[in-house]
């Protein structure tokens, strides 16, 4: 079946579903593609939370009106609609393998008043529903369960083809699906990026756990001295659908079973149960250059190197439909029509936050050995700058280590040799056994 519109949204995620109803609102003909059945079906891993209140994201400031369920991005001027359930959180907290001692990002007793400043998880499938719904009441036209095999520039625009044999031709084509970015790879804007990583994300929602000053992220590593598995990484914080439960990713079933029963975290989940287990495969690359190519416009994840989160989704699915609005409206229906999209990308996005820096942030904690950590986390004893930024946190925690690195000198020199040696370079050398695995999820 054959069709033509103004624009074809690829992917019903959070910034696709935003373009096709921002673009739809605004009076383009717009079609949405999406494989799943619905687009507000959650499948994957994803630990659900909203950036906001703290240092700068993408450069934007947003935070979460509670009188108004809204989003509220004030720098790049609009908002969100979102009327589910949500739950806050005081701090993100690096646990010691000892499961005492911590690194204390954010003061959590201060952001716990009711002058402090909370981040908060929030129920993924209620904003997708909504913004669903929006582009449903806005005219946006649905092709739900089809699968993207080609997206094709010809005269006026692009084709994009389906397994399920649509032809959908539009002036614009915006990209929206997500880090295994099918369009990415089809359109061969991957062959102008790096590949650095292939790796699986294993979560589950567990619910029954108690621990004290609960509500906050908290990430750490585990070790398994007699089973063989080593040093066993986490990362868990609440959930938005109990007050006991919590989301916990941890690489694997064998690895769940020890830190909840055998590990020196085994307090925290004497009563339990798994409630929902997910699964991911992520390819890492490097950013593109820029956000588009032949007509296609690329948001999210699809063009960026991974963690747009949901703040910098909706951001980037935003402005990338203002943009083609704009486009068409100028009568400019090209790359130079979409140009303040590309500008606001990379100002915003690769030139303020250094992807190396993300994988920096995802590999320190594990250069050091068990002992090594316990140390590391009883000496920085001062609360540290409250961010959420995954592009900033390595920054944060370095910054927390430099005032103690005369005593760490003295009272341990391997140790402060590790810190001294290691380099954004470190980082992505550590990363080389993962990118020689490939890239399967395709």
């Amino acid at each position: 079946m054959a069709s033509k519109f103004d624009l074809i949204v690829v992917g019903g995620g959070t910034s696709g579903l935003e373009a096709a109803k921002t673009a739809a609102e605004n009076g383009l003909h717009v079609a949405l593609v999406e494989r799943k059945t619905h687009p507000a079906v959650v499948q994957r891993s994803c630990a659900q939370m909203f950036l906001m209140n703290m240092d700068s994201f993408y450069n934007e400031r947003m935070y979460f009106s509670e009188a108004t369920k809204k989003w509220i991005f004030p720098i790049n001027n609009f908002s969100v609609n979102y009327a589910g359930n949500y739950r806050k959180f005081y701090g993100c907290h690096f646990i010691a393998p000892n499961a005492r001692d911590r690194i204390e990002i954010g003061d959590y007793e201060a952001n716990a008043s009711e002058q402090g400043t909370a981040a908060v998880v929030f129920d993924k499938n209620v904003l997708l529903e909504g913004l669903y719904e929006e582009g449903r009441k806005a005219g946006v036209h649905y092709y739900l369960e089809r699968n993207v095999t080609s997206a094709t520039r010809v005269a006026g625009g692009v084709q994009v083809g389906t397994a399920e044999g649509d032809r959908l031709t539009a002036t614009f084509c915006i990209a929206a699906d997500g880090i295994n970015s099918r369009l990415a790879r089809i359109s061969g804007l991957n062959r102008q990026r790096t590949f650095l990583f292939t790796a699986g994300s294993v979560s589950y929602y567990v619910a029954g756990v108690q621990f004290d000053r609960s509500e906050m992220i908290c990430m750490g590593n585990a070790y398994d001295h007699k089973g063989g598995l080593g040093p066993v990484h986490f990362c868990m914080l609440p959930s938005v659908y109990r007050q006991d439960e919590y989301w916990l990713y941890i690489n694997g079933d064998e690895r769940l079973d020890f830190f909840i029963n055998k590990s020196n975290f085994s307090p925290w989940f004497k009563k339990t149960e798994i409630t929902h287990k997910r699964c991911a495969v992520i390819n890492g690359w490097s950013p593109s250059p820029e956000p588009f190519l032949d007509n296609i416009v690329f948001v999210g994840d699809s063009c960026w190197f991974a963690e747009a989160e949901n703040t910098g989704a909706l951001m980037s699915g935003h402005r990338a439909a203002n943009a083609v609005c704009e486009a068409l409206h100028k009568g400019q229906p090209d790359r130079q029509g979409v140009a303040n999209y590309i500008s606001w990308w990379k100002k915003n996005w690769p030139e303020t936050h250094n992807y190396r820096d993300f994988l920096c942030y995802a590999v320190f904690f594990r250069i050091f050995t068990e002992d090594e950590l316990n140390y590391l986390h009883r000496v920085i004893n001062k609360k540290l700058f409250w961010s959420m930024n995954p592009f900033n946190l390595y920054g944060h925690i370095v910054r927390g280590i430099a005032p103690h690195m005369d005593r760490i000198c003295r009272e341990r020199p391997e140790l402060a040799r590790k810190l001294e040696a290691f380099t954004p370079q470190t980082a992505v050398t550590m990363m080389k056994p993962a990118t020689r695995i490939g890239f399967p999820a395709y």
